[in-house]
């Protein structure tokens, strides 16, 4: 089990990190004035502007010691990612994690960030937040029920449930399970490392972007043959963006998980496309395709 961070206050004062890739700032700052609007204070990292190799929001030296420092600041409530790109891999083995684990907080992001949620979840023992970052999702907006249910799990709500189509399941069943996964391209580079991140018996959700179909197919391929998908009880599939045409992806997916005999669904909205809706890492769930429902049963902080 992973502790649960603190529930985030109405007047949350949040920090914004960048530990991946660079950003527009004056995009993060609008999409800062958004959360503002709602009475929360929010800093930037001196970071999420800087350029190294043109994909990176700084040196891995300044990424992480940005990162560290507001990690190990009592003053934030909470903490958010500006974007994801690629770099949150390069500095997991110096990252602060009993600073973590000492004073548990919401962390939330996706993509590239997906290296963090493994990492902490390993080294910390604490669970995160595959959820809106700035640069996309604050700026271009939340609909009202991504909002909604946003700011309901991280305060503490629950039961929670959210209400998918019959057309989006692949295989049928209902399951009861622990929620876990990310960015499904993380998920396999980190197969074998320190950070591997996999949970037995859990309902692994997963999305990516711009991998072509085949590439999809060789890291979930990958997956199998280490073991790890005789261990799931259901599969949570987000919106995939730029991996292939429909078709394409729909057989690959039929083609995967027909021998599994566990619910899969596919279409959840997270993923690169915005509009993320939050998938709480290490959260108790149940998947009900007879009821078309994914319900977080219990409360996902403290």
């Amino acid at each position: 089990m992973l502790t649960r961070p603190r529930a985030l206050p109405p007047n949350a004062r949040i920090a914004v990190l960048a530990a991946s890739g660079p950003s527009d700032v004056q995009r993060i700052e609008q999409a800062a004035r958004h959360l503002e609007a709602r009475g929360m204070s929010v800093t930037l990292a001196s970071n999420i502007g800087a350029r190294h190799r043109h994909y990176l929001a700084g040196d891995d030296d300044f990424r992480v010691a940005e990162l560290n420092r507001h990690l190990r600041s009592n003053q934030f409530d909470g903490f958010f990612f500006a974007r994801g790109g690629y770099g949150a891999m390069r500095i997991l083995d110096r990252i602060d994690y009993e600073a973590i684990a000492a004073n548990p907080r919401p962390i939330v992001g996706f993509s590239d960030v997906t290296a963090l949620h493994q990492a902490v979840a390993i080294h910390s023992r604490v669970a995160s937040f595959h959820g809106p970052m700035l640069n996309l999702d604050f700026h271009d907006r939340l609909s009202v029920p991504h909002e909604q249910w946003l700011w309901s799990l991280l305060g503490g709500d629950a039961p929670v449930t959210f209400s998918f189509e019959g057309s989006d399941v692949l295989f049928p069943g209902d399951v009861e399970g622990v929620l876990f996964g990310g960015c499904l391209s993380i998920t396999a580079a980190l197969v074998g490392t320190p950070y591997d991140f996999w949970i037995d018996d859990g309902i692994w959700f997963w999305e990516d972007v711009d991998e072509p179909t085949y590439r999809i197919d060789r890291m979930l391929t990958h997956l199998r043959l280490s073991g790890r998908m005789k261990r799931i009880r259901g599969v949570v599939i987000g919106r995939l963006k730029g991996c292939g045409s429909e078709e394409e992806i729909e057989a690959l997916l039929r083609d995967f998980f027909a021998s599994m005999g566990i619910p899969v669904i596919r279409n959840v909205p997270f993923g690169h496309f915005g509009d993320n809706l939050l998938m709480p890492i290490g959260a108790p769930v149940r998947l009900s395709t007879s009821e078309r429902s994914l319900t977080i049963t219990a409360p996902v902080v403290s």
